[in-house]
């Protein structure tokens, strides 16, 4: 098992190399700007429920084109002509879904050491997913990630090496089957379940685009702690278990014309791990600054299932630095504030921003209204928020600020949260 995990994390390194574009790095810029607008957005030492979703705008026009591609009626040439006339349509965009539920209750506060702390009881869940399109080169490692499950390790190493123009438009599990004959060998016991003409490769030099797909989903329980030390320090210190599993999947015009385009593998590569977050801030009047690291991994709780794929989103803790401050007038506030976020996989200026909100608010800040707009290297994002007793709204819209990045069509992403707190 190590040696063939061994093998898919090192296939993986070199498609990631190979790829001008990376699904993983592009959902992981989104994914840590939308952490960014939920820390904006502290939830507190209260009992709550709380549900959020953000999408890009054209994601339902794109899952609704796909599926009418793979239902669609006609010949075999006409099907796969469809279904690479959808994806020419949408080539060199990316279309990223998120979706988050929390809920937990405060634990009774106390003091030790001089430090005033805050425990809460939380379990959250975070699912998401990203899809980019475009023509790229094909690669022997996009043979593999065809396949929803993890291949045999001499499979593996097989399509690694063979000369990808040997095996164009051909049927892999034909391939498969002549290169291990023996019904014994695992790749072949592999290649015999499959069905017939589901995995072919693609012709070698065509200008039809592809699909890359990541989807994520993390859950997460625990205790996290708010503290406060003398009238400067504060931050939090959490402590949780996090289940994650992740799919990775290339996917090209014949897959979807087959119907095929994208299916839940059969084992689920789950891991479990104990995570931590830490942040250490400081304030002085009406200002304050802080640094945190956030879902770093302490160790692995359990493995996941043998036979299940390599995960591909990976482990890096989430880094952060933010500095605001608040100015009140009677009812009326104002929090200009500047921070950056990093994680493998982006660069430091992918993560810079600054913003203001503006507020007015009355009964110890439970009922009110604000206004937020911040402003980063891709996105003008304005969100503005309802706060009315035990409940919350906040609307978010992230505007391109160019019709590009890099080489990817930037389009508006749409958000919402909800939260009920007492």
């Amino acid at each position: 098992m190590k040696s063939t995990r061994a093998l898919a994390l090192g296939s993986l390194l070199v498609f990631s190399s190979a790829h001008a574009y990376d699904v993983v790095e592009r959902y992981k810029i989104i994914d840590d700007k939308l952490k960014t607008e939920a820390m904006l957005r502290p939830i507190g030492h209260d009992f709550f429920l709380d549900v959020s979703a953000s999408m890009n705008k054209n994601l339902t026009d794109v899952i609704d084109d796909v599926e009418k591609a793979s239902k669609y009626q006609g010949t075999e040439q006409e099907k796969m002509d469809e279904a690479n006339r959808v994806l020419t349509k949408y080539d060199k965009t990316e279309q990223t879904v998120k979706i988050n539920i929390g809920l937990g209750f405060p634990l009774p506060s106390f003091t030790a050491w001089e430090v005033q702390f805050k425990p809460n009881f939380r379990a959250l869940v975070d699912v998401g997913a990203n899809i980019g399109i475009r023509n790229q080169k094909l690669n022997n490692q996009d043979l593999i990630n065809l396949f929803k499950d993890q291949l045999p390790v001499e499979l593996q190493t097989f399509l690694l090496n063979v000369d990808l123009a040997t095996l164009s438009g051909q049927d892999i599990r034909q391939v498969c089957l002549t290169q291990f004959p023996s019904a014994t060998s695992p790749a072949n016991i592999y290649c015999t379940a499959l069905e017939a003409g589901k995995y072919v490769v693609p012709t070698i030099g065509t200008t039809d685009p592809t699909m890359t797909l990541l989807a994520k989903a993390d859950a997460k329980v625990g205790f996290f702690n708010d503290y406060t030390y003398g009238e400067h320090f504060f931050g939090n210190f959490n402590l949780y278990g996090m289940g994650r599993a992740d799919l990775y999947q290339f996917v090209t015009g014949t897959q979807i014309a087959k119907g095929d385009s994208i299916e839940s593998p059969k084992k689920m590569n789950t891991e479990m791990t104990l995570q931590a977050d830490y942040r250490l801030g400081y304030k002085n009047s009406n200002y304050s600054v802080f640094g945190s690291v956030e879902e770093l991994k302490l160790t692995k709780l359990s493995d996941a299932k043998e036979g299940s794929k390599e995960h591909t989103y990976g482990y890096d803790p989430l880094l952060r630095l933010h500095a605001d401050a608040t100015f009140r007038a009677n009812a009326f506030s104002i929090q200009p504030f500047v921070g950056m976020h990093k994680r493998s996989g982006y660069g430091i200026d992918d993560g810079m921003y600054l913003g203001t909100m503006v507020g007015a608010y009355v009964w110890g800040d439970r009922l009110g209204l604000q206004l937020r707009g911040m402003v980063d290297k891709q996105y003008l994002t304005i969100s503005p928020r309802m706060k009315l007793w035990l409940m919350q709204l906040e609307y978010s819209l992230k505007k391109p600020l160019k019709a590009t990045d890099g080489d990817v069509k930037l389009t508006a992403i749409h958000g919402i949260d909800f939260r009920i707190f007492f």
